[in-house]
């Protein structure tokens, strides 16, 4: 069996924190890295515990929106970017057999992946109706991006991502903008990213991992200051948001976690801070 020891511990605390909910492949994948079930347990009087909870909300919806767009808008040919340990491509392969799924990261990710995934298919005798591959890629790489592209059968293309334009300078995102506008003129089709998160004043933990990981990699500063602010920014680059991905909180079955007092003082939170991240499909202007 292959040692996952070299799984980074913020890809590892994501995958266990989503392990939790029903996203498909996830507590599978936990089980294989941790030679067992993955758990944990969650103390709603506890301050830390209710960051986990807020934080196990806040990524369930982010995957779930990018698949409420990807059914919205259709697409047989789907290029994901920096998918880290999402087994997306792997349910949509089972699933839907007209689809071609590249699964891209950078290629420590993609081999550790990938032997998750054939280990997942070897244990549960899975079926892929649809096409599945997974290539180590740098997104800011154009030639690189082109090539895996054109591994993609004619015809529009959806580009993903979730949780990688908040590690981005400006100057990286302009780039990475360059090239996907280049690719949607060619072929057609959406970039759809969860990455819309705008600059927020209030108080969140710094006292646990993920706080400090958030921090070294100065998450906060290269958010948007708004929406408007993001909406033009990609204006300026050639693209437009053609869709915001609709509500999904009552998709999310991490609210089994939460009694509903706690809920409701949750959505009196939520009131007061606003809205901090949406989902939106771009296209070419």
């Amino acid at each position: 069996m292959r040692d996952y020891s070299s799984i980074s511990p913020s890809a590892k605390g994501l995958l266990l924190m989503k392990s939790l909910t029903d996203i498909p492949f996830a507590a599978d994948a936990a089980k294989i890295i941790w030679d067992g079930p993955a758990s944990t347990t969650l103390d709603k009087n506890n301050e830390t515990d209710e960051t986990f909870l807020k934080r196990l909300i806040h990524f369930e919806a982010r995957y779930k929106s990018i698949n409420n767009l990807l059914e919205n808008l259709g697409g047989r040919n789907i290029l994901e970017m920096s998918s880290g340990f999402s087994f997306r491509g792997l349910q949509m392969a089972i699933t839907n057999q007209d689809v071609t799924y590249v699964d891209t990261d950078l290629p420590g990710v993609i081999e550790t992946k990938s032997s998750l995934i054939d280990q997942l298919v070897t244990e549960q005798s899975l079926n892929l109706k649809g096409e599945l591959m997974l290539m180590p890629l740098n997104v800011l790489d154009e030639e690189s991006f082109i090539n895996t592209i054109a591994r993609l059968p004619a015809g529009p293309v959806n580009i993903v991502n979730e949780g990688l334009l908040m590690y981005l300078d400006t100057a990286e995102k302009i780039q990475l903008c360059r090239i996907i506008r280049k690719v949607l003129n060619q072929r057609g089709g959406y970039w759809i990213t969860a990455d819309i998160y705008i600059k927020k004043d209030y108080a969140i933990s710094k006292n646990d991992q993920f706080s400090h990981f958030l921090e070294s990699h100065k998450i906060e500063e290269k958010k948007f200051d708004s929406y408007e602010q993001a909406e033009a920014f990609f204006a300026g680059q050639g693209l437009k948001l053609f869709k915001k991905a609709d509500p999904v909180f009552r998709q999310l079955s991490s609210l089994k976690y939460i009694p509903q007092y706690a809920l409701e003082e949750l959505a009196i939170q939520a009131r007061k801070i606003g809205s901090i991240r949406e989902s939106w499909a771009l296209t070419v202007q």
